[in-house]
């Protein structure tokens, strides 16, 4: 079975608005991006985990919204799949670079201070980064787009040509063998990937539309990869903001595009030499 799934960092929404996302649906175990990892965060609601990409030897791409509020320390992995955390210590500390478990290592996340926490937003500016404590030397980043507005670049033809490749970790919702059928949420920490074909791209956001059962492509996201990857022509052109599906069974999933103008400045601040 296919599968792909992304952590989210918030609780899901009723009645099916659009929700952080986190899984990747329809996809299968990944191991061909491996600066996409996954990352573990305290905030003062409680313990979460998303999913992000490594940029340079010591910056993380990943949402706004898996950065806001961070309590001490996030500590991350590029495992395929992720060896177990652990809880932090108990006292509102969070994670600290004493008690970073092990196969992780600790970074101090940004979220971007213009994000506006309206998912549906064509002003959305939902990413942000986690800057590492120390540079990851044995693995090769992904690479951003060439120019600022590079996607602006090709018509809506060009960019449905081919379509874009979806990485993270997180939950995939199966049905029970037994008793009632309702999906349930199952958690392997194993990094998926899939592919999904452009709907449009409006203002900030890559929308893409997103079905297992779709005979174009694979699937989408779900509750898990919030901040995850999205890749098209080589360059990784955005991180994964919003879905629309409680169970993500379908649907129209939205990506923040790291090429619009603040997006850039945002992500470019951090990679200054």
């Amino acid at each position: 079975m296919r599968r792909f799934v992304i952590a989210a960092a918030a609780a899901i929404f009723a009645l099916l608005p659009a929700v952080p996302v986190s899984a990747i649906v329809g996809g299968d175990p990944d191991t061909a991006h491996p600066a996409v990892g996954m990352f573990y965060f305290v905030t003062s609601e409680g313990r979460y985990r998303c999913s992000g990409t490594l940029i340079s030897p010591t910056v993380i791409l990943t949402a706004a919204h898996c950065t806001e509020g961070v309590i001490g320390k996030a500590i991350v992995t590029f495992s395929q799949v992720a060896p177990p955390a652990g809880d932090p210590p108990a006292g509102g500390a969070g994670y600290t670079a004493a008690n970073v478990p092990a196969g992780y290592v600790t970074g101090t996340a940004h979220p971007n201070p213009d994000f506006n926490e309206k998912l549906q937003s064509k002003n959305l500016l939902d990413v942000g980064v986690v800057v590492l404590d120390a540079a990851m030397t044995t693995i090769t980043p992904a690479l951003l787009p060439p120019s600022e507005g590079w996607l602006d670049t090709f018509s809506v033809r060009e960019l449905k040509a081919a379509p874009f490749t979806l990485v993270g970790y997180g939950v995939f919702y199966e049905k029970p063998d037994s008793g009632p059928q309702k999906p349930e949420a199952v958690r392997d920490y194993t990094r998926r990937f899939t592919t999904a074909p452009l709907q449009n791209v409006v203002g900030e956001v890559i929308k893409l539309a997103e079905s297992p059962k779709d005979s174009r492509d694979g699937g989408g996201t779900c509750f898990g990869d919030s901040g995850g990857a999205i890749f098209w022509g080589g360059y990784l052109v955005g991180d994964t903001s919003w879905g629309g599906s409680q169970f993500c069974s379908g649907g129209v999933g939205g990506y923040q595009r790291v090429d619009t103008a603040g997006a850039w400045e945002f992500v470019h601040s951090f990679l200054q030499p």
